[in-house]
């Protein structure tokens, strides 16, 4: 089970358009604080990949993660539903709900 998940993200990393993601933050200026420091820069291609991955992994725990643009999502297989992630980079969101 865990080699077929960490299979499915690694697809992800492949398939998803990281260069996309980089184009938009470069055009925004949009800035990440490093780890080793209190520097804030536009992260590197292996920077985008690296979160991504990480917060794939984790939502498997929280089954809905986000950081740093990104959305990660877990969907654990339910009776004859297939388990898959979802990730998503977002510049932009709006929603009605109200709690």
């Amino acid at each position: 089970m865990i080699d077929d998940r960490n299979a499915m993200i690694e697809e992800i990393i492949e398939k998803f358009n990281f260069e996309k993601v980089l184009i938009a933050m470069t055009a925004l200026d949009w800035q990440w604080r490093a780890t080793d420091n209190n520097v804030h820069s536009v992260p590197t291609l292996a920077r985008l990949k690296a979160m991504a991955r990480h917060l794939l992994r984790e939502s498997i725990n929280e089954k809905v993660v986000g950081s740093g643009g990104f959305e990660a999502k877990y969907h654990p297989k339910v009776d004859s539903d297939t388990e898959y992630f979802e990730l998503k980079f977002i510049l932009c969101h709006e929603d009605s709900y109200d709690d």
